[in-house]
């Protein structure tokens, strides 16, 4: 089971099968399922695929890192969004992409940066090897743009991805450390 992640203002945790409704909830935004129609489930996929999670975080493997977190309020624990870093299916990058959704109800107040940048840093501390991290982006969706740069990522070119169509790369290169 993967630690929680606790900043000043969120809680980043494993979902649980009591997250259901909430998730269902986000996935019926279309302010989410327009720019991630992937999340588009039915109930029964959803279940299947939280199940599937559960079942798959105590398997972590640092070669090929798999991760999602629900994003929870740290003062009531109310979850508003998600935030996982796993291989994009068509991106070819060597490197694990970040994505993330957050509530309407919760935009431009921070929260996604703040998620993204300690999911990122918590990857990199259980990734010795791994060199960078990768985000993509619609040309058109600002707000993320906005994110994973104050996140300190850095345009790296576009890719085309089957049947998903045009997107901006951006690079997160890991952080130096000192010895």
């Amino acid at each position: 089971m993967r630690p929680n992640l606790i900043t000043e203002r969120l809680n980043l945790r494993c979902f649980t099968p009591d997250d259901f409704a909430a998730l269902y909830a986000l996935t019926r935004q279309a302010q989410i399922t327009d720019i991630l129609p992937d999340w588009a489930m039915t109930a029964e996929q959803l279940h299947g695929y939280l199940a599937w999670w559960q079942g798959n975080y105590s398997a972590f493997n640092p070669q090929q890192p798999l991760w999602l977190y629900a994003i929870c309020l740290a003062g009531d624990g109310e979850l508003i969004g998600w935030v996982g870093l796993w291989d994009k299916e068509g991106l070819n990058s060597p490197y694990p992409e970040v994505a993330y959704a957050l509530s309407r109800d919760y935009r431009g107040k921070g929260y996604a940066a703040e998620a993204v940048i300690c999911a990122c840093a918590e990857l990199y501390t259980h990734c010795p090897d791994l060199p960078a991290i990768v985000a993509i982006v619609k040309e058109s969706n600002t707000a993320s743009r906005a994110v994973v740069q104050r996140a300190g990522f850095l345009p790296n070119g576009t890719v085309v991805l089957p049947e998903e169509g045009e997107f901006d790369l951006f690079i997160q290169l890991r952080p130096h450390t000192e010895v």
